[in-house]
């Protein structure tokens, strides 16, 4: 295991096309808000919809948040 990050995982149970596994690989030096932008994430990546991601999280600091649409144009367009 690399001892300069921990890990978040999801494992899927049942069977389904979609991704069986979601690994995050988290520096140790996180802060609780970083933390919570990585479960938004890990919460968008499962699947849940950004409607109830943003319900139950609330409205999130994300500092790579414009960066983040700016790449999501590129692949889009």
């Amino acid at each position: 295991m690399d001892k300069d990050y921990d890990f978040l995982i999801y494992k899927r149970g049942n069977e389904t096309k979609e991704a069986k596994s979601i690994e995050l690989k988290l520096p140790n030096d996180m802060t609780c808000n970083e933390f919570k932008v990585i479960c938004v994430r890990m919460a968008h990546a499962i699947g849940y919809h950004e409607t109830s991601v943003r319900e139950t999280f609330g409205n999130i600091e994300d500092k790579n948040l414009d960066k983040d649409k700016k790449q999501l144009k590129l692949l889009f367009d």
